[in-house]
């Protein structure tokens, strides 16, 4: 008897996987992993005589095991468990640099990462520190650089008169670790930001965002998880603005709040670390009461808007962050209920996105341009459409960049119009070949 059940539950084992793997749905991209799965490939007969064909239904079989998200989770949650978690418990994480995608991969992946992509992500490197499941960047910015960020900020002053130009960028969450020993990158942020205020001129006006979080430390303002602020940080950041603007800041409990669980982000996609994933963030967020209406645009012209929301209430999973106006577009035009004639554009890259929507509160007009995907022409958005004030709302990533510093410069004089890339040569066959006289024969 006892071998017949042996038996029936090894067949049961056997087939019962194949079985559920047949069944199952398949999904089309993992939300903690951020990233497509793979698709079962199309049987091609070059493809299978070189192998390929049979290495892409291995991945596809590796993507859709069946439980596999379970299995995942349930290994990450074993790791962690194992052994004793001591109170400060810390280690450096080093992040090594991505090699290059090919052209193909890339083209296949820019749509489903769109919500997630900015400079952190894209090119960093180098060490994060974990404390307690907490990620932090090792690293405070350089108040050298600083300057070449106030000048770009001060030609934008200059460039537009009679619209108020403002800086308000948010520190890293390296400023706020709790741990004594570390209080040298909270200096470090401060010395950065205020050498930015130091070489603001022609009018542009400085948001100190870093005093504002830095008088409320005592709360979590960053996630542990992600890389950006909680939009707790950013609600100070919108406050530090209105007292550099001479707005009064709506206080959060004349807005309506709303909390989501279980957010996985950037920073956990970067480490893997188990102590991580067993400590997903919870983010409270606060929703003005104010009527809008929003539409995104391509990143060419302004033709063809598309509806789009402020809220995005369904993301969730590693998309959260994305519940502030869905993730990154690179322009989104914001109309309110608020009939005061009053217009602003945002810049900002991923980090402005929780904080522009606090501005609904005193905008009729608010136009949210993304430094890294606008193709539009910004003096034209500017001009035709009036314009009050421009507001840089930028994470220290992008401040500390030439190059993200040179995409912002860009946005003025870029022409709007999409130019395709040169059509490859293609050599001609009578043409002589040309050959390194050193490796001549």
């Amino acid at each position: 008897m006892d071998k017949k059940i042996n038996v029936f539950l090894f067949f049961i084992f056997v087939l019962g996987f194949p079985l559920a793997y047949m069944l199952m749905p398949k999904a089309e991209k993992s939300e903690n992993e951020k990233r497509k799965l793979a698709t079962f490939p199309s049987f091609n007969s070059k493809e299978y005589l070189a192998g390929t064909w049979t290495k892409q239904v291995d991945k596809y079989i590796d993507d859709h095991f069946p439980f596999r998200s379970s299995f995942i989770s349930s290994t990450d949650y074993f790791h962690a468990a194992k052994g004793f978690q001591l109170k400060n418990s810390e280690r450096v994480v080093v992040i090594p640099k991505r090699s290059n995608k090919s052209q193909s991969e890339s083209e296949d992946t820019t749509k489903n990462q769109m919500a997630f992509l900015d400079e952190f992500e894209e090119k960093y490197a180098g060490s994060m520190l974990i404390i307690d499941g907490c990620v932090y960047p090792m690293g405070g910015g350089s108040p050298a650089m600083s300057k070449y960020f106030a000048e770009m900020v001060n030609e934008y002053a200059r460039t537009f008169k009679g619209v108020r130009v403002f800086s308000a960028v948010a520190p890293l969450s390296s400023a706020f670790i709790p741990v004594e020993k570390y209080a040298h990158y909270n200096s470090q942020n401060k010395r950065t930001l205020l050498a930015i205020k130091n070489n603001l001129k022609d009018g542009a006006i400085f948001c100190d965002v870093f005093n504002e979080l830095n008088e409320h430390s005592n709360t979590k303002l960053y996630f542990g998880t992600d890389h950006h602020w909680k939009p707790l940080g950013a609600y100070y950041g919108y406050v530090a603005f209105c007292k550099a603007a001479g707005l009064e800041a709506v206080p959060m409990e004349k807005m309506t709040k709303k909390v989501k669980y279980n957010f996985l982000g950037t920073m956990y996609q970067h480490t893997q670390d188990p102590t991580v994933r067993a400590h997903p963030d919870t983010m409270e967020y606060w929703v003005p009461k104010v009527q809008t209406e929003a539409v995104k645009f391509g990143p060419y012209n302004t033709d063809k808007p598309s509806k789009t929301k402020v809220f995005y209430e369904s993301s969730s999973g590693g998309n959260t962050y994305s519940t502030f106006l869905g993730g990154d577009e690179p322009l989104i035009r914001i109309q309110t209920g608020i009939k005061n004639g009053k217009k602003a554009v945002v810049i900002k890259n991923s980090m402005g996105n929780a904080f522009a929507v606090f501005l609904v509160n005193h905008y009729q007009e608010i136009w949210v341009v993304d430094l890294r995907y606008s193709k539009q022409n910004l003096t034209k958005i500017i001009k035709e459409n009036n314009i009050n004030d421009i507001v840089f709302a930028v994470g220290m990533y992008a401040a500390m960049s030439k190059g993200t510093i040179g995409m912002m410069r860009r946005l003025t004089t870029q022409s709007g119009v999409y130019v395709p890339p040169p059509a490859p040569i293609e050599p001609n066959p009578s043409d002589p070949v040309l050959t390194d006289s050193l490796n001549a024969e």
